[in-house]
C-alpha cells in the first residue's frame, strides 16, 4: 500500500473511505474504520457515528498516516473481532498482494457480513512498465519487492499474472460469500462504485 505509481494508493484510500463515510451519514447509517496492517491501529480507527464532518476529518487522518516499510496485512482477519455482530456492510480496502492462506482466512473471517472487496492497483505496477530497462516489481507469490531486468516477454508475463490474479480474486469472493471484487485502478469514481454495489445487489 506505500506504493506509488501513477497514483498514491494511501491517497485512493484516503478518498474512498471519506466517499464511504459521506454516503453513510447522507443516508442516516453509521459508518465506523478500521485500520491495520500486522496490527490494529487505533489511532486510525473510528466507532461508529452518524456524526456529520466525519469524512473530512478521516481523510486528513489517512493522508497523514503513515505507512510503515515492510509492514505486512497479518491482522486483517482479527480486525474483524472490532465489527458488531449483527450482519453489517464491510468494505475491505487493499491492494490485496497477499499470499493466499492469508487471503482466504481473512475472506473467511468476515463471510457473516456482506462484503465488498475494494482492491487498488496502480496500472504502473504491470501495465505501463518499460519494454527494456531495470524496474522496481512487486511479488505477488513472496509479498516482497525486488528489481527486474524487462524485456517485452516479462512485461507481457507479468501482466499476464495480473489478469490471473483478477480471476483469483474473483474466484475466492463468489467461494467465500463476498461480492465481487471492485478495481480502483490509477483513479477512484464514487459513481462506478455505487453502479458496483447496485449491480450485485
Amino acid at each position: 500500500m506505500r506504493f506509488a505509481g501513477n497514483a498514491e494508493k494511501k491517497r485512493l484510500l484516503a478518498e474512498i473511505a471519506a466517499s464511504i463515510a459521506w454516503s453513510s451519514t447522507r443516508h442516516g447509517d453509521a459508518f465506523s474504520l478500521l485500520a491495520c496492517d500486522d496490527k490494529l491501529h487505533q489511532e486510525l480507527c473510528s466507532p461508529p457515528s452518524h456524526r456529520r464532518g466525519q469524512a473530512q476529518e478521516l481523510h486528513r487522518q489517512l493522508l497523514q498516516a503513515e505507512i510503515r516499510p515492510q509492514a505486512g496485512s497479518t491482522a486483517l482477519p482479527r480486525a474483524v473481532e472490532q465489527i458488531r455482530a449483527s450482519r453489517s456492510l464491510v468494505f475491505l480496502v487493499s491492494d490485496f498482494h497477499l499470499d493466499a492462506s492469508l487471503l482466504k482466512q481473512t475472506l473467511n473471517s468476515y463471510s457473516a457480513h456482506d462484503v465488498v472487496p475494494v482492491v487498488l492497483w496502480d496500472s504502473s505496477e504491470y501495465r505501463d512498465l518499460p519494454d527494456w530497462g531495470w524496474a522496481r516489481v512487486r511479488d505477488l507469490e513472496g509479498g516482497g519487492e525486488r528489481s527486474l531486468f524487462l524485456r517485452a516477454g516479462l512485461k507481457r508475463e507479468i501482466a499476464q499474472s495480473y489478469l490471473a490474479r483478477q480471476e483469483e480474486l474473483k474466484t475466492l469472493c463468489r467461494q467465500y460469500g463476498a461480492r465481487a471484487p471492485f478495481f480502483v485502478e490509477d483513479k477512484f469514481d464514487a459513481g462506478l462504485l455505487t453502479r458496483h454495489l447496485l449491480e450485485a445487489s
